[in-house]
């Protein structure tokens, strides 16, 4: 006999079939990966906050100061010690600091050059600027609480030996991860010296723009939000 292959109508069938269930799954696994995306971005952040503890309270720079890296996010890998000065890419005899992966260093939206007094590798002497799970990661400029006075600044020059810049603070940080697309992740997240992370819902894309890295975003995501804004508009997570 005759193997008789699919009719027209048979075939639709199937492909109709297929088609309902594509459009079941597909948008739950995109779920399921944007959600998976959070929860990384949220992990990290926690990273970067253990990252600046050590960071402080080890003088891992040797400036002789007790203070916190602002400046970026990047330099929490970069970083050299300041026992040897200079740096350079002899890893070997003056090695960076690595206190984070390099995958989150590598997610820095910030590649502004950063010398530090000259103890600063810069990134591509170990990756390129990628996103991390679909999420950028910043230093924050402005502490919208304290606006208009000195203690708005996150990146203030606090002396020691060598003299580094603006690329640190005493008492405080802040960080922002945010979403490389909005298939990527639908939340912001930000964290500061309390080691708190706060997460708020984005309603359009919060990168600035297409570049590779995007740069930090526009206000209001390139401040830490005032109490009031805080309250509204974001929710902290356990």
């Amino acid at each position: 006999m005759k193997k008789r292959g699919f009719t027209l109508i048979e075939l639709m069938i199937v492909i109709a079939i297929i088609a309902v269930i594509a459009a079941i799954a597909i948008p739950g696994l995109l779920s399921s990966q944007r959600a998976s995306n959070e929860r990384n971005a949220s992990t990290s952040l926690k990273t970067l906050a253990s990252a600046e503890a050590d960071f402080r309270a080890n003088d891992r720079e040797g400036n002789h100061v007790n203070d916190f890296w602002t400046a970026n996010v990047a330099g929490l890998y970069t970083l050299t010690n300041a026992a040897i000065p200079g740096a350079t890419a002899n890893t070997s005899t003056d090695p960076a600091i690595k206190l984070i992966e390099l995958s989150v260093a590598s997610a820095d939206a910030d590649s502004t050059s950063i010398s530090a007094g000259g103890e600063n590798l810069d990134l591509t002497n170990f990756a390129v600027f990628s996103a991390k799970a679909g999420y950028w990661y910043g230093a924050l400029i402005t502490d919208n609480n304290v606006l208009g006075t000195p203690e708005a600044t996150y990146k203030v020059d606090t002396g020691g030996t060598p003299l580094m810049g603006s690329v640190h603070n005493y008492w405080k940080f802040s960080f922002i991860a945010f979403p490389d697309s909005q298939s990527a992740g639908k939340y912001v997240f930000i964290i500061d010296e309390n080691n708190t992370i706060f997460r708020s819902a984005t309603s359009g894309l919060v990168k600035s723009s297409t570049a590779t890295p995007p740069g930090l975003p526009a206000a209001p995501y390139d401040s830490y939000p005032n109490s009031a804004n805080l309250k509204s508009f974001w929710s902290k997570l356990d």
